[in-house]
């Protein structure tokens, strides 16, 4: 048989539609709109150089993200007794790796994602000390920018009350850091003057435990916000502007008073957790521990940004559950395992940002649709 057979061209109606779609800028624009994920962007732009292009516009960027905000798709689960975290994904997980210097502690206290734009950092790493019998804090802050890391801010001073400890759950927005201490109040970081400040909770609000009831988290426009839960297990949602936050007082680096006691604090939502998770579990948590007060205790392990959605584990049933704050939308995500009765925190790995393509040289105009006439 001869193997030299031309292959045939394609029809005209279908050059034409073709050609049209790779060719037309505003099309392709509308066309790329509606691809569902980020990860969906990234196969269409492989399909030709046109496409690519069309995916790197920086209008198109504009619109994309606008119309597809950041979505969740895993949480970290790490317990107290188990060396890691393990990963639940809710969508794809992603894989990443970054340097680090060898003279780093093992373990840091914090590594924090930017969030103030036009800051081109890759992340910041936090380290804490505290003397709790001087009632003596120090930070020092290091940041990552590219591929190298330098010191952005270091902090000591004396305090107005001692943290007792400063726990994991630490945030960072608006130039500031925010750490939960185990005395009942937030431990905030500037790191523009590299002074201490303190936050006092809303009032009537205590922390029972950690991890507990008690969890705080970033949100957009400097707003800092706070879930709770009481005693009636109701989960709680406040929030305050951070700009009611004091840079403290009696020199470099030290808090000498809290930022305006209780006042700026504004209750956002109250919901009942007996109502929206009771169908998770097959009895009420509140009797699976036969009679134990704590048993039935709701604990907040993890939370999003803007608290859009938190992390509940449901007293001794060891289900952890997913929350969206505003739909009221419940499911479980985790399963406690019945012999580990170490904490659990929840830490949830979103997709912020759509992919960012490589700038092309200019290419002649219908180099994609020129391709299809090829034999």
């Amino acid at each position: 048989m001869c193997c030299n057979a031309k292959v045939s061209p394609l029809p005209v109606e279908m050059d034409t539609s073709a050609s049209k779609v790779l060719t037309n800028d505003d099309l392709l624009h509308d066309i790329l709109l509606r691809l569902g994920c980020p990860s969906c962007l990234v196969s269409a732009a492989l399909t030709s150089k046109c496409w690519l292009r069309g995916a790197s516009d920086q209008v198109f960027a504009r619109d994309f993200c606008a119309d597809h905000q950041p979505r969740l798709l895993g949480i970290y689960v790490s317990s107290g007794g188990i060396s890691g975290s393990e990963f639940i994904p809710f969508r794809q997980p992603a894989g990443g790796s970054r340097p680090e210097p060898s003279y780093f502690p093992e373990y840091p206290h914090a590594m924090l994602l930017p969030t103030d734009k036009g800051d081109d950092a890759l992340c910041y790493r936090v380290d804490v000390r505290i003397w709790e019998s001087h009632n003596k804090a120090a930070a020092l802050v290091w940041v990552l920018r590219s591929g190298s890391w330098h010191i952005r801010c270091i902090a000591a001073g004396v305090l107005a009350k001692s943290p007792a400890q400063i726990l994991p759950t630490t945030v960072l927005d608006g130039g500031k850091i925010y750490m939960a201490t185990q005395a009942g109040y937030i431990l905030g970081l500037d790191l523009a003057t590299a002074r201490f400040f303190i936050v006092d909770l809303p009032r009537g609000v205590e922390l029972d435990q950690y991890p507990g009831n008690l969890v705080h988290c970033r949100g957009d426009d400097s707003v800092l916000y706070l879930f709770h839960v009481d005693g009636d297990n109701r989960l709680n949602v406040w929030l305050r502007r951070m700009e009611d936050d004091q840079k403290g007082h009696g020199g470099p680096g030290a808090a000498g008073g809290s930022a305006g006691a209780t006042k700026g604090w504004v209750l956002r939502d109250t919901i009942s957790v007996r109502e929206t998770c009771g169908h998770l579990v097959e009895q009420g948590w509140e009797k699976a521990g036969d009679g134990d007060e704590d048993a039935a205790a709701v604990m907040i392990v993890g939370a999003g940004d803007n608290a859009e959605f938190v992390f509940l584990e449901l007293g001794v049933t060891g289900v952890v559950a997913y929350m969206h704050v505003k739909t009221r939308e419940v499911k479980q995500v985790y399963q406690r395992q019945p012999d580990d009765d170490h904490f659990i925190s929840v830490r949830p790995f979103m997709l912020v940002k759509p992919p960012v393509f490589p700038v092309l040289e200019d290419a002649h105009e219908g180099e994609a649709a020129a391709a299809l006439h090829q034999e």
